[in-house]
């Protein structure tokens, strides 16, 4: 009797563990959920650009924390075209292909749809940039196998912390320079600091 109430014991132990990984990961691409992403963001952004009195502290030495909004051009025209499953396959690969580019301590994570999001911590806005620009060039060389003619890009928008900017604000910079870069031919990097001339 005994047995069976520590196999079941471990058998719910398995799935509690199962439920919290599903909470913070993405079904589809495993990348970190949107949830998940604003959490940790916020943490960071309180710690980073101002605390109760309103100085700029340091977190284990990082001064900066800069963010990438990615989003999969004419994404919508590939399911339209191939299918959602080969949709799925193509925002999988991209997804991982962002994930391994990154540095360990960086968060990646599926923002909705096809646009993914990263935080890049102790980078400026041209350490960032740099960053988009070599997965914006990793994400045009992808070959894909079941549709050898498919050419992918990506557009990408880069902000970075300033004292007092909470999360929402942040987001809507980055999202304001993909906006461009989307409007301005896509398969770019744009950034907020010179989309505004700063």
């Amino acid at each position: 009797m005994d047995q069976d109430k520590d196999k079941r014991i471990a058998e719910l132990e398995i799935q509690v563990h199962e439920l919290e990984r599903d909470l913070i990961h993405d079904s589809l691409t495993k990348l970190k959920t949107r949830a998940f992403f604003e959490e940790e963001l916020g943490i960071y952004l309180t710690t980073l650009t101002g605390n109760e009195q309103g100085k700029r502290k340091e977190w284990f030495g990082f001064r900066n924390i800069s963010i990438v909004f990615f989003d999969i051009d004419h994404f919508k025209g590939i399911n339209d075209t191939y299918g959602h499953d080969i949709g799925d396959m193509v925002l999988r690969k991209v997804s991982k292909t962002i994930q391994t580019t990154l540095r360990t301590g960086d968060t990646v994570a599926r923002w909705g749809g096809e646009e993914v999001i990263v935080s890049l911590l102790g980078a400026n806005e041209q350490d960032a940039v740099i960053k988009a620009e070599e997965i914006r060039v990793k994400v045009e060389g992808l070959i894909f196998s079941e549709v050898p003619n498919l050419h992918l890009t990506i557009s990408a928008g880069v902000a970075s912390s300033e004292k007092g900017l909470i999360l929402s604000e942040l987001v809507k910079r980055a999202d304001q320079a993909l906006y461009t870069a989307k409007h301005d031919g896509r398969n770019k990097v744009v950034a907020y600091g010179n989309k505004n001339g700063r």
